[in-house]
Order: C-alpha cells, then sequence, then structure tokens
C-alpha cells in the first residue's frame, strides 16, 4: 500500500511540475483501477495522460500527448503449468500526435498517429514491444446558441479489439443544452448530466485493450519454450461516473463499473494462443484526478 501511495504522489507532483511550465495547454490527468476478481485473476491499473495543443489561427488544430499505464496482473490459480511472473507486470508507453484540419466552418479531417510500447521490459527493448496504431476521419459539426452536434467517421487501426486490427469509427456527439450531453459510437458510447458547473453524472460504454510483448523465455510443461509471447487483454466496461470540479482547474472522477466480457489470454510471437485464463465478468473501481489549465 505505501508503494502504491508513493506511486500517486510522484505522478500527481510530475502532472503539476510539467502542466505548470505551459500555461496555455491543456491537461494532465492520474487516475487508478482495480478490478479485484477476473476468476483466478485480479488487475490493477495506474494511468498517468498528460495533453497539449496548439491551434493555429484558422487552418487546424495541433496537439501532442503521452500516456504511462503500469498494470499488476495478480494469478491466483495455483495450477498454472507455466510461470506466470513475467506476466504480472506491464508497461505501456504511447505518444500521440494529432492534427485537425478545418476544410470549411463545419467540416474537418483529423489525423491521429500514436506509437506504442508496451513489454516487461525483462528482456530489454526491441521492435517486439513496438505497435504502431493510428486513425484517419472526417467530422460534421452543426451549432445553434443553445446546442451542438458533431459526426465523425473513419478508420482506425489498434488494439481495443485485440491483437493490432483495423477498426472502425463511428461517433455522434451532441450538447443538448446546458444539462444534457452524449456521444453515441464505437469504440466509446456516454450520456452525460451536467447538475452545474462542479458536479456531474454520467453513463460509459467503451472498448479497452492491452497488447504486450513479453520479452522473457517462458517454459510451457506441454508446448516448450517461447519467447517474445504476447499478453493480451481486451474488455467491454460499462460504468456509472462521478466527476466532482474542486476548483476551476481540478477534477476529482469515480467510476463504479461492471465488464460483462472479459478476454485474458497468451499468444505466441505469431498470435497463435498458448493459454487462455477465462475471465470472468467483472466489478471494478477507478477514482481519479484532472487538471486542465484552460478552464
Amino acid at each position: 500500500m505505501q508503494r502504491h501511495f508513493n506511486f500517486i504522489i510522484l505522478m500527481l507532483g510530475t502532472i503539476h511540475t510539467i502542466c505548470g511550465q505551459n500555461p496555455n495547454m491543456e491537461i494532465g490527468g492520474f487516475e487508478y483501477s482495480i478490478i479485484p476478481d477476473l476468476g483466478d485473476t485480479s488487475v490493477e491499473k495506474y494511468t498517468l495522460n498528460l495533453n497539449l495543443g496548439k491551434r493555429f489561427k484558422k487552418r487546424g488544430t495541433f496537439g501532442v500527448g503521452v500516456s504511462y499505464n503500469y498494470y499488476v496482473f495478480m494469478f491466483n490459480n495455483a495450477s498454472l503449468d507455466f510461470d506466470a511472473h513475467s506476466y504480472e507486470n506491464i508497461h505501456t508507453i504511447r505518444a500521440r500526435f494529432f492534427f485537425k484540419y478545418f476544410i470549411n466552418t463545419t467540416w474537418s479531417a483529423n489525423v491521429m498517429f500514436a506509437p506504442i510500447v508496451s513489454s516487461n521490459f525483462e528482456g530489454g527493448l526491441s521492435h517486439e514491444d513496438v505497435i504502431i496504431s493510428s486513425a484517419v476521419t472526417l467530422s460534421k459539426s452543426w451549432s445553434n446558441e443553445k446546442a451542438s452536434s458533431l459526426f465523425t467517421f473513419g478508420i482506425g487501426y489498434g488494439i481495443a479489439l485485440g491483437e493490432p486490427q483495423l477498426i472502425p469509427i463511428v461517433s455522434f456527439r451532441k450538447k443538448v443544452n446546458e444539462t444534457w450531453s452524449y456521444s453515441l459510437g464505437i469504440p466509446r458510447t456516454k450520456l452525460n448530466y451536467h447538475f452545474d458547473q462542479r458536479h456531474t453524472l454520467s453513463t460509459e460504454a467503451s472498448l479497452n485493450g492491452l497488447f504486450s510483448n513479453i520479452s522473457s523465455s517462458i517454459n510451457f510443461q506441454e508446448l516448450g519454450s517461447f519467447t517474445d509471447t504476447k499478453l493480451q487483454y481486451n474488455s467491454l466496461d460499462t460504468s456509472l461516473n462521478y466527476a466532482y470540479r474542486i476548483q476551476p482547474n481540478w477534477t476529482t472522477v469515480v467510476k463504479i463499473g461492471y465488464s460483462p466480457w472479459n478476454q485474458l489470454k497468451i499468444l505466441d510471437n505469431e498470435n497463435n494462443e498458448i493459454y487462455d485464463f477465462e475471465p470472468d465478468s467483472s466489478l471494478f473501481i477507478s477514482i481519479g484526478l484532472k487538471f486542465n489549465l484552460n478552464k
């Protein structure tokens, strides 16, 4: 517990230091999640996000960001026929480069490029640890004095559905009024209710994924030894979220959720299945703190 507390303090200090040096930039955030029971497995996840952006007059917006995810898998099945130690601690670092080009007052083109390094880092860094995710979309917006809407469609390449693959991107976002807003789409859908400027309640459903290289050599009793195996973890997460703005720049977020579908597998370096943990559906809880310099 003390190790987790020290990690949280370090991350919050990093957010304040980095963002404080960029008074015109956007957002930093930290989140801690725990999934206590996936059958014989439990998961803890620590997330740190930093995003910076700049608008170039009327031509477009350029953004950069970086996120760090630290996963702790606790395997409680004593009957495993391999040593699961190398799969317990996973580090994922994602850099994001985003450009939004304004075609006219209502249409825009969006390009996102996001290299990912995901590994247990036991055998050093190699090309097996790197995944290139990306997305290309078009957006159409509508607005009036009270409401606004945004329709986005396109194609992406990433790990939300499992191993790296093409993913359709479709979303429709609408601000109905000062109280209600929603977003419908793939891979995320969300409904928001704003009580006032400080309190927001929302419900959300999203697809999430981890695809990480395990660089160390693992011996499976019936199959032999494998190097550069992959840990694949995917989930459909539904949650009820409460956000409280402590002050104009700081917001806390609490999520209580349920994952009706989970997938946790070990693959070889050609993405053939070696072992399926057969995880159960599970409850989860998440707490976070966000810092936005634009508010």
